[in-house]
């Protein structure tokens, strides 16, 4: 945030970049999922094609509304 603010950018949008940001790395690396796999008994190897997926197709969507909107 210091740096939006010394560049003078809206720090609505600023917070909002950083939040998306966030968002999408958390579907590309699915640390969240770490827990409920161990006590599943599965590996990261496992659920990896279906994260990709959604974060591709996830990721057209996102475009397609900052370009709409």
């Amino acid at each position: 945030m210091p740096a939006a603010q010394a560049l003078g950018a809206d720090l609505g949008k600023s917070v909002m970049a950083i939040a998306y940001g966030e968002q999408w790395m958390n579907m590309a690396q699915p640390f969240w999922a770490l827990p409920a796999l161990a006590i599943a008994g599965l590996g990261v190897r496992d659920i990896m094609g279906y994260c990709i997926t959604a974060l591709l197709f996830s990721g057209v969507i996102f475009v397609i509304g900052l370009t709409l909107f």
